[in-house]
């Protein structure tokens, strides 16, 4: 966002400040920024000597602009303070703080978080190392945390008879604010998702989301969740050998540059690793606004031996296609503006012996 800069001086009729004026009006000029002149009184102000650049507080910044003398003057006659150029940006970063634990307390109580207290990057460098929780082995992921509707107290998660423990069954990877997870949530009451993201703050708002929407809809929601994770480097830290029956793949970083095209999260390389997670007849589901990349993955998807393509007539009748473009807020920004989308859909397939 354009940045645009305030030049406050504490009393311009004072002409002992009139070189810190003058270099105030060619710092604007040249710099093409706002300038503007404390018109507040002087009287409680102790003379100040020129030429001195200070940083105005987040507090004393608003009282300038009210017009509000400072709460904690000090000995300098020339002000420099950032502010932004949008008028709709109101609150600093230390107030965001404080929202966003606003938020979380709210969420409990129902009420859904908003995206403005969880500012995030679009995009995460996959290749860098982050500093997350990791479970060692998909034996040591707790369930039970994430999904304590099944897993009651002294329990492996609710079956029926002598079925085995419940375990995550769709994935989806790169979840974004968590839209395909909230629409998929109705369809599939009893099976457990997983959603995975490596943007902090975008984990924490879908985290308050789900709270939020399991408090307002008691006995729903429960069986979606998100984790805060690289799954193009722990995946097999989360899933067991054929654990997976669905993977999403839902408008992913593309990528441009020919050298980060290794950072794609779909690539031939990867696609061992996601045909390890999923059963056979398992299905990965890909969307995307970009049709270079689109056609990446349909080429990586289509090379690989153990992938095929699904019919276009099973995808007709099955309902979480209809999610791949509407559910996720990326999906419906792309509808909005009118943008087409390239879909691949493939199933993981026996590798054919000679």
């Amino acid at each position: 966002m354009p940045m645009a800069a305030t030049l406050v001086f504490a009393n311009p009729s004072d002409r002992s400040n009139a070189e810190p004026a003058r270099f105030g009006r060619d710092f604007a000029l040249f710099y093409s920024i706002r300038y503007e002149p404390n018109r507040s009184s002087s009287a409680s102000k102790p003379p100040s000597p020129p030429g001195r650049v200070s940083f105005l507080s987040v507090p004393d910044r608003g009282r300038v602009a009210r017009g509000i003398p400072r709460e904690h003057p000090g000995n300098h006659s020339l002000s420099f303070a950032l502010t932004t150029a949008s008028q709709n940006r109101p609150r600093s970063t230390v107030a965001m703080s404080s929202n966003a634990d606003t938020a979380q307390a709210k969420s409990r109580s129902g009420r859904l978080p908003r995206k403005r207290f969880y500012r995030a990057r679009a995009h995460s460098n996959p290749l860098s190392d982050s500093h997350f929780p990791i479970p060692i082995s998909p034996a040591d992921f707790d369930c039970s945390h994430h999904y304590p509707y099944f897993f009651p107290p002294g329990s492996e998660g609710r079956s029926d008879g002598d079925a085995p423990p419940r375990k995550v069954r769709f994935a989806d990877i790169g979840c974004g604010f968590g839209g395909l997870l909230v629409g998929l949530s109705p369809l599939f009451p009893d099976t457990l998702m997983l959603g995975m993201e490596l943007r902090d703050k975008v984990t924490e708002y879908v985290k308050e989301r789900i709270l939020a929407l399991r408090a307002s809809n008691p006995g729903h929601y429960e069986n979606i969740s998100v984790v805060r994770t690289n799954s193009m480097k722990y995946l097999p830290n989360y899933f067991e050998k054929g654990q997976l029956s669905k993977m999403f793949f839902l408008f992913p970083d593309p990528h441009f540059k020919e050298k980060n095209h290794r950072r794609r999260v779909i690539s031939p390389q990867l696609l061992d690793e996601y045909a390890y997670a999923l059963e056979v007849g398992g299905i990965i589901y890909t969307i995307t606004d970009v049709e270079e990349l689109g056609d990446w993955m349909r080429s990586c998807l289509e090379d690989h031996p153990l992938f095929g393509a699904v019919p276009e007539e099973e995808l007709e009748l099955d309902p979480v296609v209809k999610l791949l473009s509407s559910a996720t807020e990326e999906g419906q920004k792309v509808a909005r503006n009118g943008g087409q989308t390239f879909r691949a859909v493939y199933r993981h397939i026996k590798l054919e012996e000679e």
